[in-house]
């Protein structure tokens, strides 16, 4: 899996991936996940100017907090007076282990009343996916996946 994350909230209220970052955030880790490679901070702030104008520090300031959070991995750029900044998780490997992280949490936390809401969730969003579900365990056996 990827690099160790360091995210700590979840904000019920909230939607996506502001569930999980603040909304600056969000949308700062969405450029980089949309544009390969490494960007400065000017190219991050240029690519969120149209729909949020913010100051070159408050992008610096959100770049450096995503780095101590383990999304983003920063590096001297050639010049060696600026960074350069890469996400170093894919945006499908971030979903994939924070929200793993949530479900183990309620069901260590709350054990069968989470899988029970877990389960009435996917009946009122998707009704077909409880029979996916059905399906899937009986492949398995009914067991946990690839040694999980």
């Amino acid at each position: 899996m990827a690099k160790r994350l360091s995210v700590h909230a979840f904000r019920l209220k909230e939607r996506g991936l502001e569930r999980l970052l603040g909304g600056i955030e969000a949308a700062v880790m969405e450029v980089f996940w949309s544009q390969q490679g490494a960007l400065s901070i000017a190219e991050v702030r240029a690519a969120l100017a149209p729909a949020r104008p913010l100051s070159f520090n408050a992008v610096m300031t959100v770049m450096n907090n995503l780095v101590g959070k383990g999304c983003l991995d920063r590096r001297r750029s050639e010049n060696a007076r600026s960074y350069r900044y890469q996400a170093c998780v894919s945006r499908e490997d971030f979903v994939g282990q924070v929200t793993r992280e949530v479900a183990q949490g309620l069901v260590r936390d709350f054990g069968e009343l989470a899988v029970t809401q877990f389960l009435d969730v996917l009946r009122e969003e998707d009704p077909t996916s409880v029979e996916r579900l059905r399906k899937f365990l009986e492949q398995e056996g009914g067991g946990a996946r690839d040694g999980q």
